[in-house]
């Protein structure tokens, strides 16, 4: 099923690399050919990430569009999205090249920047995309569009616009739903808005939605899945839709989205 697979590590991490070795021999004594780093842009049948959920975001949005199925080694804390347990690579691994495994689309965003009509910037986010306003303690102000309607004109320190995948990541925590990655939706959630008004929204993934700075006397930031940040200024816009390609996420064949929403977010836990 699986002839050829990449492995990708996390930068700079020497745990990463050395579970990376322990994968490829593993991989070659099952007469899999393995190729690393960059060389698993070339043609392979999966891609196999070592590292952790930030490892994870950034090889889907490398490969997003050349299809190629995904599968995560967790070596950070979360595990989210890299969900294989370190421990249990070998066993996982092995059932995985059997063909034993569970198979999940999952949707990015397509974002870019715009000024007076112009492209300023075009970018990818599987979890979000952030407007927030820069370092000091004041707030922006950006009108909400949706399919060219009107929705509001908010101030406040900011806004998260979330694919189902990043609904458990920064739009979580500013009181934003969970929204199971099934879904074909895109949410909105503001942060810390001036008013009691502003609740979260959830518009279907067809959407188009434009963000339109209006006020940002000390500046603005665009942040792409919390590893990529862009300035942007007053007078200039976000327009953000539903990529075009999504990408293909391998589990393990015992895989339970809401098992990990349970271990994860610690429900039931008693106090």
């Amino acid at each position: 099923m699986f002839n050829t697979i990449g492995i990708i590590t996390k930068p700079n991490d020497p745990s990463s690399d050395s579970k990376a070795a322990e994968l490829g021999e593993l991989l070659k004594q099952k007469g899999v050919a393995v190729k690393c780093g960059k060389q698993a842009s070339e043609q392979v049948d999966l891609i196999i990430v070592v590292g952790g959920d930030g490892s994870l975001l950034d090889t889907a949005r490398t490969f997003v569009d050349k299809k190629i199925p995904i599968l995560g080694i967790n070596l950070g804390r979360l595990g989210f999205l890299a969900d294989v347990p370190a421990a249990k690579m070998q066993a996982i691994i092995t059932e995985v090249l059997n063909g034993d495994f569970i198979k999940e689309s999952r949707n990015l965003l397509s974002c870019q920047i715009e000024e007076n009509g112009k492209l300023l910037g075009q970018y990818l986010a599987l979890n979000d995309a952030v407007v927030h306003r820069a370092e000091a303690l004041k707030m922006i102000e950006f009108d909400l569009l949706i399919d060219d309607k009107f929705v509001s004109n908010q101030r406040a320190d900011g806004l998260i616009i979330t694919t189902p995948t990043g609904s458990t990541a920064y739009a979580l925590s500013s009181g934003g739903p969970i929204m199971h990655p099934g879904i074909d939706g895109i949410g909105i959630v503001s942060i810390c808005p001036h008013t009691m008004s502003h609740r979260p929204l959830l518009v279907p993934g067809g959407c188009e939605i434009v963000v339109h700075i209006k006020e940002a006397d000390d500046g603005a930031t665009v942040n792409f899945d919390g590893q990529t940040s862009v300035s942007i200024a007053a007078g200039q816009q976000i327009r953000l839709l539903q990529h075009q390609s999504s990408i293909q996420l391998l589990h393990p064949k015992n895989y339970d989205y809401f098992e990990i929403i349970r271990s994860k977010l610690h429900w039931g836990a008693k106090l």
